[in-house]
């Protein structure tokens, strides 16, 4: 590759500088050319260009040699290469002032005969700088020919071991958090020495990280770099594109398997396989979802839950994914466990660490989850999945203070929703609740739920008065009243059967 500086010892070497002098600042041969002007007039302040060669004939400082001084001070300022003067023309001797400045500032002074037009000396060095321009410009579009090649045929590994060997360094394209994704085999992150973002509009979708600063003058290392990162971009694009398809694709299988239409068992388990979609010997759906008092605020629950999805899907992706249903997450969860108890104690664990962790946590506590029953077959998952939905429905009216509810906490619930408007069931709630109800409200007394607390821990009144915080004398007054008014007794187990069944039953109804 044609990358070599192009130096004033190498301006030296061209045919129309031959017969030219150093007169002094024959430390900065080395100093790279990318310029070329010419002067012919006094002051150049803020004109001047790093690594600029200027040419000129001494007639603006003809009658003041001293600005020859002012001259090379500003190259020095800006970082020129060298000056080129016909001393002979105009000048005739150059002023010892400005030769030590030479010798200090590293910039060379060189004397050209007078003969040689400015044209061809300034059109020697352009023709040279073109060409070489040319020749940089081919060998990066080459360059990034290879780079999109690679790109494009997926081999981003390649493409990361070629930006190294062009760079003579060790490199790393990182994640958007920072995370190494492919690396030279040297590549270590305590060696980074340049960063640049691989951007896709004002999105920052990852890094390509490089073992060594590139100097300024390094123009092809630059141009490579620049090329490389505009080709990652590419890359991240390509990637962002196929992830989109592939969650869309999940999305649609999730959404066919959660409504039952989506086909026989052995294709449901190639199609979950295909799409890394969590199946196992055993799975269930959970359904999580804003309680009623946070429903009414809208886009900030929706928000929300847009939130706890991407966690739930950034999560470990061979045991849980979820897909938004109207207003609520449905989740499909794999499980080890057979029995209630282990998979209760499963689900709680899991929404307790999404719910204290991520974005908005107090406003994720306010959350409620519905659990359906396992199933071992994918094309059975439908009806755990309506179980959840009906443990949250269901749950809501009979248990409004727990944020999480199994469908085997309700199936009582469950039958009794299935049998409203059964005679039988209304002769219940008019016979034993409907009573107690009324002489709560004329008297403003809880006999009501005494009686549900009584039932719920199997007459333990020592338990009543702790869930009441009422003295456990008062519970037993309590108790002797609705004995009266109901006429029944409560210790007898058929009676405490009908009481339970109606109060269940009533709840539903009442809060429906």
């Amino acid at each position: 590759m044609t990358t070599s500086p192009f130096t004033v010892e190498q301006l030296l070497q061209l045919p129309v500088f031959r017969q030219a002098k150093v007169l002094a600042g024959s430390g900065g041969l080395t100093n790279e050319i990318y310029y070329v002007d010419a002067m012919e007039i006094p002051d150049l302040t803020g004109w001047l260009r790093p690594n600029e060669l200027i040419v000129t004939t001494g007639y603006s400082v003809r009658h003041e040699p001293f600005l020859l001084c002012r001259l090379l001070d500003e190259m020095h300022r800006v970082g020129g290469a060298a000056v080129a003067i016909k001393t002979k023309r105009f000048l005739q001797d150059v002023p010892a002032d400005a030769l030590r400045k030479s010798d200090a500032y590293r910039i060379p002074l060189i004397d050209i005969p007078a003969e040689i037009p400015s044209i061809d000396l300034t059109h020697s060095v352009m023709e040279v700088l073109v060409n070489r321009q040319a020749a940089v410009l081919r060998e990066v579009q080459e360059v990034n020919q290879q780079f999109t090649n690679l790109v494009l045929n997926r081999r981003t590994t390649e493409l990361v071991v070629l930006i190294g060997q062009l760079l003579h360094c060790e490199a790393a394209v990182l994640d958007q958090q920072g995370n190494v994704e492919s690396s030279t085999s040297r590549f270590s992150e305590w060696e980074i020495a340049e960063k640049r973002s691989v951007q896709v509009g004002s999105r920052v979708l990852g890094y390509l990280a490089i073992s060594r600063r590139l100097e300024e003058q390094d123009r092809f290392a630059h141009m490579c770099l620049e090329q490389a990162v505009t080709i990652l971009a590419i890359e991240f694009t390509i990637r962002q594109s196929l992830q989109l398809q592939r969650e869309r694709e999940q999305e649609s299988f999730l959404v066919d398997l959660l409504s039952g239409t989506s086909g026989e068992e052995e294709l449901l388990r190639y199609r979950a396989k295909q799409l890394g979609i969590p199946h196992g010997a055993r799975q269930y759906v959970m359904v999580i979802r804003p309680c009623r008092e946070e429903e009414r605020q809208g886009e900030t629950m929706d928000d929300l839950l847009h939130d706890l999805l991407k966690d739930i899907q950034a999560g470990e992706k061979t045991t849980r994914r979820g897909v938004l249903v109207g207003g609520e997450i449905a989740v499909l969860c794999t499980t080890a466990h057979r029995d209630v108890a282990r998979q209760r104690e499963e689900a709680v664990d899991y929404l307790r660490a999404l719910t204290q962790s991520g974005k908005r946590s107090a406003d994720r506590k306010r959350l409620v989850c519905g659990v359906g029953g396992v199933r071992e077959r994918l094309e059975e998952i439908t009806e755990s999945y309506r179980e959840a939905q009906k443990a949250l429905r269901i749950g809501s009216l009979v248990r409004p203070r727990e944020r999480i509810v199994h469908f085997h906490d309700v199936l009582v619930e469950d039958l009794l929703q299935d049998a409203t408007g059964h005679p039988s069931l209304a002769v219940l709630t008019q016979t034993l609740v409907e009573p107690l109800a009324a002489y709560d409200r004329e008297y403003g007394t809880e006999l009501l739920p005494t009686l549900e607390s009584f039932l719920r821990t199997g007459g333990q009144t020592k338990r009543v008065g702790e869930e009441l915080y009422i003295h456990r004398n008062s519970v037993l007054y309590r108790l002797e009243r609705i004995r009266d008014i109901l006429g029944v007794d409560l210790n007898d187990a058929e009676t405490r059967l009908r009481l339970d069944l109606a109060m269940r039953a009533w709840k539903m109804a009442a809060r429906a």
